[in-house]
């Protein structure tokens, strides 16, 4: 009797929570698939609704416990779940219970802002790719330390809220989300597959060996080119041969080089994009050279001036992406670290975190 009249007051309270949204419509999102939109009544806040309907108690129960875990994150470029409502005694088709999801829900993504970008000739300058880097590397780093992976970093899964801040999602935030390489082995979607999961995308492997958060690294190394170049990167993949066409990222590499953008990014980039997957440095590593930055980077202070146009590159010009910049040259290693110590340290699980919470940065907003 407890249990049912609890469980009335949890859907009474639910209730209310929507009472406060109007219902606009149903629509595609590009991560959670079919949704039911809301907008706020008063701040015209807008949120989405995700039903699933679970064949069994055990699945039920394990996707109330994944949902649980996932709303105890805290991250300001996350998106947050912000209710979850089950129907204990209520069954579906007599077979099935129903849960219904709330979360936040964004309109605008990088790929929409990219084409208008374009549209008007208005390319990103130096400062906001350094902004747009830290909101992808400061939650991600975020999901490292619990173990969770983004799988699909591109520009269309990076969403701008009302402030022109990222906002972004996890592939697995509903638990049976597909993560990119899923996509495109079901012909669903593109996306920005590591070298080594493109080579098992050649010949369709279903369950592919890779580190997953080394390939998130190599998606966001593609992410922020497309990003400066106002552009899709994917013609750096031969998708038959399962290759990266190298000589063509070296080439948008030069167009970056010629559009005034300094040293220091275009060799951050290119570590972000090593053909050899434990070459590159881990999202604890990438964190670390920001938080060297983070005040010159929230304030737009230009700390890369003294690299710009530098001509004096460390990178040796063949095979770039076959060889660590870090193993050839000091001079411009943005992590700081000696090669041995770099390497051993993109091997461990770094928890330490800083308590200040991150400054909320705009990267849409042309006002600087």
């Amino acid at each position: 009797m407890g249990q049912e009249q609890s469980s009335n007051e949890k859907t009474q309270e639910f209730k209310q929570f929507l009472l406060q949204y109007s219902q606009e419509r149903e629509a595609t999102h590009p991560q959670f698939g079919k949704i039911k939109l809301f907008t706020h009544i008063q701040t015209n806040e807008q949120i989405c609704l995700k039903k699933y309907f679970t064949k069994s108690d055990k699945e039920l129960s394990n996707l109330v416990a994944h949902l649980k875990q996932r709303n105890s994150f805290e991250q300001n470029n996350l998106l947050k779940i912000l209710a979850v409502h089950k129907q204990d005694q209520i069954k579906v088709c007599s077979d099935q219970s129903q849960i219904a999801i709330i979360i936040q829900y964004y309109q605008e993504n990088l790929t929409n802002e990219i084409t208008v970008r374009k549209h008007n000739n208005r390319p990103y300058k130096e400062g906001h790719i350094w902004i747009l880097l830290q909101q992808i590397i400061d939650p991600c780093t975020y999901l490292s330390e619990r173990n969770v992976f983004h799988g699909d970093i591109k520009p269309s899964t990076l969403y701008l809220d009302e402030n022109g801040c990222i906002k972004l999602s996890e592939c697995s935030m509903l638990n049976d989300g597909l993560n990119g390489y899923q996509k495109m082995i079901q012909s669903q979607d593109k996306s920005y597959l590591s070298p080594i999961l493109l080579k098992q995308y050649k010949d369709l492997i279903m369950s592919p060996t890779h580190d997953p958060y080394k390939s998130d690294i190599y998606s966001l190394g593609l992410t922020v080119l497309s990003v400066i170049l106002l552009e899709e990167v994917y013609d750096c993949f031969d998708y038959v041969e399962g290759i990266v066409l190298t000589d063509i990222l070296e080439q948008k590499f030069i167009r970056i080089k010629q559009m005034g953008f300094s040293q220091i990014l275009i060799e951050f980039i290119k570590q972000l994009l090593l053909l050899d997957e434990q070459e590159r440095p881990s999202w604890q590593m990438l964190k670390e050279f920001i938080d060297k930055y983070r005040d010159k980077i929230n304030n737009m202070i230009p700390f890369y001036q003294c690299h710009l146009n530098n001509q004096k590159s460390p990178i040796r010009q063949s095979n770039q992406f076959n060889k660590s910049p870090l193993r050839q040259n000091i001079l411009y290693l943005p992590l700081n670290k000696s090669p041995q110590q770099q390497f051993q340290k993109s091997q461990q699980f770094n928890t330490s975190r800083s308590d200040a919470k991150p400054k909320y940065v705009q990267i849409s907003k042309e006002n600087y």
